[in-house]
Protein backbone atom coordinates (compact mmCIF):
# COMPACT_ATOMS: atom_id res chain seq x y z
CA UNK A 1 0.00 0.00 0.00
CA UNK A 2 2.55 2.37 0.30
CA UNK A 3 3.70 1.74 -3.40
CA UNK A 4 -0.45 1.70 -4.84
CA UNK A 5 -3.35 3.49 -4.13
CA UNK A 6 -5.44 0.56 -3.13
CA UNK A 7 -9.37 2.48 -0.81
CA UNK A 8 -10.12 -1.19 -0.17
CA UNK A 9 -13.59 -2.26 -1.19
CA UNK A 10 -16.27 -3.16 1.54
CA UNK A 11 -19.32 -5.62 1.55
CA UNK A 12 -21.53 -3.40 0.25
CA UNK A 13 -18.69 -2.15 -1.98
CA UNK A 14 -18.24 -6.21 -3.54
CA UNK A 15 -22.23 -6.67 -3.68
CA UNK A 16 -22.73 -3.35 -5.87
CA UNK A 17 -20.21 -3.83 -7.90
CA UNK A 18 -22.16 -6.80 -9.58
CA UNK A 19 -19.28 -9.42 -9.12
CA UNK A 20 -19.42 -13.18 -11.35
CA UNK A 21 -21.20 -15.44 -8.72
CA UNK A 22 -20.78 -19.69 -9.66
CA UNK A 23 -24.70 -20.50 -10.64
CA UNK A 24 -26.17 -24.22 -11.69
CA UNK A 25 -24.88 -23.29 -15.01
CA UNK A 26 -21.50 -22.28 -14.91
CA UNK A 27 -20.00 -23.57 -11.11
CA UNK A 28 -16.71 -25.19 -12.35
CA UNK A 29 -12.98 -24.17 -11.69
CA UNK A 30 -10.60 -24.88 -13.95
CA UNK A 31 -6.68 -24.91 -13.48
CA UNK A 32 -5.16 -25.00 -16.78
CA UNK A 33 -1.64 -25.60 -16.34
CA UNK A 34 1.34 -24.73 -18.99
CA UNK A 35 4.14 -26.46 -19.62
CA UNK A 36 6.10 -29.90 -18.90
CA UNK A 37 4.53 -30.44 -14.99
CA UNK A 38 6.27 -33.82 -14.47
CA UNK A 39 9.29 -32.33 -12.83
CA UNK A 40 9.55 -33.58 -9.64
CA UNK A 41 9.56 -29.94 -8.25
CA UNK A 42 6.70 -28.95 -9.54
CA UNK A 43 3.72 -28.49 -6.81
CA UNK A 44 1.06 -31.46 -6.85
CA UNK A 45 -1.95 -30.98 -9.64
CA UNK A 46 -4.35 -33.23 -7.71
CA UNK A 47 -3.17 -30.82 -4.33
CA UNK A 48 -3.67 -27.84 -5.51
CA UNK A 49 -7.17 -29.28 -6.86
CA UNK A 50 -8.22 -30.39 -3.36
CA UNK A 51 -7.15 -27.31 -2.03
CA UNK A 52 -9.09 -25.12 -4.91
CA UNK A 53 -12.31 -27.41 -4.17
CA UNK A 54 -12.47 -27.10 -0.12
CA UNK A 55 -11.05 -23.15 -0.06
CA UNK A 56 -14.26 -22.38 -2.66
CA UNK A 57 -16.62 -24.74 -1.99
CA UNK A 58 -16.92 -25.82 -5.85
CA UNK A 59 -15.99 -28.24 -7.90
CA UNK A 60 -12.61 -28.02 -9.42
CA UNK A 61 -11.33 -29.31 -12.74
CA UNK A 62 -7.49 -30.03 -13.70
CA UNK A 63 -7.00 -29.61 -17.59
CA UNK A 64 -4.37 -31.26 -19.41
CA UNK A 65 -1.41 -29.31 -19.63
CA UNK A 66 -0.55 -26.77 -23.12
CA UNK A 67 3.04 -27.07 -24.08
CA UNK A 68 4.29 -23.89 -24.20
CA UNK A 69 5.42 -24.10 -28.08
CA UNK A 70 1.61 -24.19 -28.32
CA UNK A 71 0.67 -21.02 -26.50
CA UNK A 72 1.50 -18.71 -29.22
CA UNK A 73 1.98 -15.53 -26.43
CA UNK A 74 4.13 -12.57 -26.68
CA UNK A 75 7.38 -13.44 -24.62
CA UNK A 76 10.76 -11.51 -23.62
CA UNK A 77 14.16 -12.00 -21.70
CA UNK A 78 14.00 -10.05 -18.62
CA UNK A 79 16.08 -7.11 -19.21
CA UNK A 80 17.25 -6.81 -15.64
CA UNK A 81 17.43 -10.61 -14.84
CA UNK A 82 17.57 -12.25 -18.24
CA UNK A 83 14.79 -15.23 -17.17
CA UNK A 84 12.28 -16.15 -19.91
CA UNK A 85 9.06 -14.11 -19.19
CA UNK A 86 5.35 -15.01 -20.44
CA UNK A 87 2.85 -11.60 -21.11
CA UNK A 88 -0.11 -11.95 -19.13
CA UNK A 89 -2.26 -10.21 -21.05
CA UNK A 90 -2.04 -12.83 -24.25
CA UNK A 91 -2.39 -15.59 -21.61
CA UNK A 92 -5.58 -14.43 -20.40
CA UNK A 93 -7.07 -13.18 -23.93
CA UNK A 94 -6.29 -16.88 -24.71
CA UNK A 95 -7.91 -18.46 -21.67
CA UNK A 96 -10.97 -16.32 -22.31
CA UNK A 97 -11.31 -17.84 -26.00
CA UNK A 98 -11.55 -21.95 -23.99
CA UNK A 99 -13.44 -21.17 -21.38
CA UNK A 100 -15.99 -24.05 -21.24
CA UNK A 101 -19.76 -23.52 -20.80
CA UNK A 102 -19.59 -24.88 -17.32
CA UNK A 103 -16.61 -22.84 -16.37
CA UNK A 104 -17.25 -20.61 -13.34
CA UNK A 105 -13.79 -18.92 -14.07
CA UNK A 106 -9.84 -20.38 -15.33
CA UNK A 107 -6.57 -20.17 -13.80
CA UNK A 108 -3.72 -21.09 -15.86
CA UNK A 109 -0.89 -21.67 -13.79
CA UNK A 110 2.97 -21.56 -15.24
CA UNK A 111 6.28 -22.72 -14.42
CA UNK A 112 7.31 -19.87 -16.57
CA UNK A 113 8.09 -15.92 -15.09
CA UNK A 114 5.30 -13.71 -16.35
CA UNK A 115 5.04 -10.12 -17.14
CA UNK A 116 2.10 -8.33 -17.50
CA UNK A 117 3.45 -4.72 -19.22
CA UNK A 118 6.74 -3.74 -20.50
CA UNK A 119 7.01 -1.13 -18.07
CA UNK A 120 6.91 -4.17 -15.46
CA UNK A 121 10.01 -6.21 -14.01
CA UNK A 122 7.47 -9.13 -13.39
CA UNK A 123 4.54 -10.25 -12.10
CA UNK A 124 3.57 -13.34 -9.71
CA UNK A 125 0.07 -13.68 -11.26
CA UNK A 126 -3.08 -11.27 -12.57
CA UNK A 127 -6.86 -12.17 -12.79
CA UNK A 128 -9.36 -10.29 -14.61
CA UNK A 129 -12.57 -9.34 -12.15
CA UNK A 130 -14.67 -9.40 -15.11
CA UNK A 131 -14.02 -12.50 -17.72
CA UNK A 132 -13.63 -15.04 -15.21
CA UNK A 133 -9.75 -15.88 -16.22
CA UNK A 134 -6.26 -15.60 -15.07
CA UNK A 135 -3.07 -17.09 -14.40
CA UNK A 136 -0.55 -17.02 -12.04
CA UNK A 137 3.51 -18.34 -11.98
CA UNK A 138 5.41 -20.68 -9.92
CA UNK A 139 9.04 -19.36 -11.02
CA UNK A 140 8.96 -17.20 -8.39
CA UNK A 141 7.59 -19.56 -5.45
CA UNK A 142 9.90 -22.48 -5.70
CA UNK A 143 11.89 -22.89 -2.29
CA UNK A 144 15.18 -25.07 -3.30
CA UNK A 145 14.91 -28.38 -1.27
CA UNK A 146 11.91 -27.39 0.50
CA UNK A 147 8.70 -28.97 -1.33
CA UNK A 148 6.64 -27.57 1.71
CA UNK A 149 7.13 -24.35 1.68
CA UNK A 150 6.56 -24.47 -2.16
CA UNK A 151 3.25 -25.68 -2.40
CA UNK A 152 2.30 -23.55 0.54
CA UNK A 153 3.37 -20.35 -1.45
CA UNK A 154 1.31 -22.15 -4.65
CA UNK A 155 -1.84 -22.61 -2.66
CA UNK A 156 -2.21 -19.12 -1.25
CA UNK A 157 -1.29 -17.69 -4.49
CA UNK A 158 -3.37 -19.67 -6.51
CA UNK A 159 -6.41 -18.84 -3.60
CA UNK A 160 -5.38 -15.16 -4.18
CA UNK A 161 -6.43 -15.17 -7.39
CA UNK A 162 -9.22 -17.11 -8.16
CA UNK A 163 -10.32 -14.86 -5.39
CA UNK A 164 -10.24 -11.82 -7.76
CA UNK A 165 -12.47 -13.58 -10.55
CA UNK A 166 -14.51 -14.01 -7.61
CA UNK A 167 -14.79 -10.29 -8.17
CA UNK A 168 -12.70 -9.49 -4.58
CA UNK A 169 -9.84 -6.85 -5.14
CA UNK A 170 -6.93 -6.65 -2.67
CA UNK A 171 -7.85 -6.29 0.82
CA UNK A 172 -6.83 -3.61 3.39
CA UNK A 173 -9.06 -3.92 6.29
CA UNK A 174 -6.53 -6.92 8.18
CA UNK A 175 -3.49 -9.47 7.21
CA UNK A 176 -5.65 -11.50 4.75
CA UNK A 177 -4.84 -13.67 1.58
CA UNK A 178 -6.01 -11.29 -0.50
CA UNK A 179 -3.92 -8.10 0.85
CA UNK A 180 -1.33 -7.10 -2.34
CA UNK A 181 2.54 -8.04 -2.48
CA UNK A 182 5.28 -6.61 -4.33
CA UNK A 183 7.85 -9.08 -3.36
CA UNK A 184 8.52 -12.82 -1.97
CA UNK A 185 8.59 -11.45 1.32
CA UNK A 186 5.86 -9.73 1.23
CA UNK A 187 3.98 -12.58 0.08
CA UNK A 188 5.32 -14.93 2.53
CA UNK A 189 3.89 -12.72 5.39
CA UNK A 190 0.27 -12.86 3.64
CA UNK A 191 -1.80 -15.49 5.46
CA UNK A 192 -3.64 -18.08 4.06
CA UNK A 193 -6.60 -17.12 5.40
CA UNK A 194 -9.42 -14.60 5.01
CA UNK A 195 -10.26 -11.83 6.41
CA UNK A 196 -13.77 -11.79 8.31
CA UNK A 197 -14.30 -8.83 5.54
CA UNK A 198 -13.20 -10.92 1.97
CA UNK A 199 -14.77 -14.24 4.02
CA UNK A 200 -18.24 -12.49 4.10
CA UNK A 201 -17.62 -11.83 0.75
CA UNK A 202 -17.19 -15.28 -0.53
CA UNK A 203 -19.99 -16.46 1.79
CA UNK A 204 -22.45 -14.16 0.15
CA UNK A 205 -21.08 -14.94 -3.25
CA UNK A 206 -21.07 -18.32 -3.97
CA UNK A 207 -23.91 -19.25 -0.35
CA UNK A 208 -21.71 -21.29 1.23
CA UNK A 209 -22.06 -22.83 4.55
CA UNK A 210 -19.14 -21.32 6.89
CA UNK A 211 -18.98 -24.83 8.64
CA UNK A 212 -18.97 -27.25 6.45
CA UNK A 213 -16.21 -24.95 4.53
CA UNK A 214 -14.26 -24.66 7.71
CA UNK A 215 -14.60 -28.86 8.10
CA UNK A 216 -13.70 -29.59 4.34
CA UNK A 217 -10.46 -27.55 4.81
CA UNK A 218 -9.80 -28.93 8.14
CA UNK A 219 -9.68 -32.56 5.98
CA UNK A 220 -7.30 -30.64 3.32
CA UNK A 221 -4.59 -29.25 5.53
CA UNK A 222 -4.33 -32.32 7.85
CA UNK A 223 -3.97 -34.23 4.29
CA UNK A 224 -1.35 -31.82 3.53
CA UNK A 225 0.48 -31.29 6.81
CA UNK A 226 -0.33 -27.55 7.57
CA UNK A 227 -1.10 -28.38 11.22
CA UNK A 228 -1.11 -25.10 12.30
CA UNK A 229 -3.48 -23.23 9.18
CA UNK A 230 -5.69 -27.24 11.27
CA UNK A 231 -5.60 -25.95 14.18
CA UNK A 232 -6.75 -22.38 12.54
CA UNK A 233 -10.04 -23.31 11.12
CA UNK A 234 -10.52 -25.96 13.70
CA UNK A 235 -10.39 -22.75 16.55
CA UNK A 236 -13.11 -21.21 14.34
CA UNK A 237 -15.38 -24.13 14.51
CA UNK A 238 -15.10 -23.94 18.08
CA UNK A 239 -16.10 -20.36 18.11
CA UNK A 240 -18.94 -21.32 16.02
CA UNK A 241 -20.61 -23.91 18.36
CA UNK A 242 -19.84 -21.19 21.45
Amino acid sequence: MAQHDEGGQSLDDFKQSKPNRPDTRRNVIYLQPMGDWRLPTCPSLAALQHYARSFFGQPVEVLPSIALSNLHVTERENPHEGQRQLLTTDILRLLAHSLPDDAFCMLGISLVDLYPDPNWNFVFGQASLRNRVGVYSFARYMAEGDAHLTLRRSLKVMAHEIGHMYGLTHCTYFECGLNGSNYLDESDRRPIHLCPVCLRKLHWSADLDPAQRYFELDKAYQMLGFRDSAEFVRARVRRMRN
